[in-house]
């Protein structure tokens, strides 16, 4: 099956999880194939993020300036101080399309990221009210600040049960790798919508509408294959309100992208 797949010139993924997280992808994409993962959302979702032409433009501009930056720093009104040194990194983006073999995208899709390279990353996330956990799918009722230094979360502070449910998700992997940073970057869909998540059942999206949406800053905690750490355990927290600066340029300020 991985054989005949890795020989189609394009695969259309209808599957839950989608091939983005299977072992046999590299496999497939060696063979040529592009994959397509229309993700598991409700109908609305993808007929509102249908890609565009222009958004590939708009993605591969956004990668090219976080491909030529050393530094990203990342700072908001609630007290998020990030600091994220870039060298080293793997550079990806997604607008929902490709016409390259051996590629993957995915459907919605407008978000550039980097895996950063090991020990770049240190500061304070800080998770304000509204803002999302998409491992619960959930929108935060409390703040968390989240203490990190040397790729991972070292401190997960907060009494409230948004605070007590990450500390439990954490600590259950037993592992320290489920800790670290898996990738950093920022939405870029206009047409995708923060609020959209409060009209849905857990079951009828997937929530990548909310990993796209224009002007978040999204940290991800997990499997980092340049950073040389796999685990199972990954957190997707797409902040609002935040700056994000490329060596000292702001791409994002205040949650809105430039």
């Amino acid at each position: 099956m991985v054989q005949a797949l890795a020989h189609c010139a394009l695969v259309v993924d209808c599957t839950v999880e989608g091939l983005q997280h299977a072992a046999e992808l590299p496999q497939i994409l060696a063979g040529g194939a592009r994959v397509l993962v229309i993700s598991n959302e409700h109908p609305e979702i993808l007929e509102r993020c249908l890609p565009r032409a222009e958004d590939e433009a708009q993605a591969r501009d956004a990668m090219r300036r976080l491909k030529g930056a050393r530094r990203m720093h990342v700072h908001s009104a609630a007290g998020t101080d990030l600091s994220i040194d870039l060298t080293g990194a793997r550079i990806g983006g997604v607008w929902g399309f490709t016409t390259r073999p051996g590629t993957l995208t995915h459907w919605p899709g407008g978000l550039v990221l980097a895996f950063p390279a090991v020990g770049r990353v240190s500061g304070t996330l800080v998770l304000d009210r509204g803002d999302v956990n998409l491992t619960f799918k959930r929108y935060l009722q409390d703040a968390v600040r989240l203490a990190i230094a040397d790729d991972h979360v070292t401190e997960v502070v907060g009494d409230s049960p948004d605070a007590e449910m990450m500390r439990g998700h954490f600590a259950a992997w037993g592992e320290r790798a489920a800790y670290a940073v898996s990738h950093v970057g920022w939405g870029l869909n206009r047409r995708a919508r923060w609020d959209s998540m409060a009209f849905y059942d857990k079951a009828d999206f997937n929530g990548t509408e909310l990993r796209a949406f224009a002007g978040n800053f999204l940290y991800s905690t997990g499997a980092n294959e340049v950073a040389g750490r796999h685990t199972l355990g990954h957190f997707d927290l797409p902040l609002r309100g935040c700056t994000v600066e490329l060596d000292g340029d702001a791409v994002v300020r205040d949650g809105v992208l430039l």
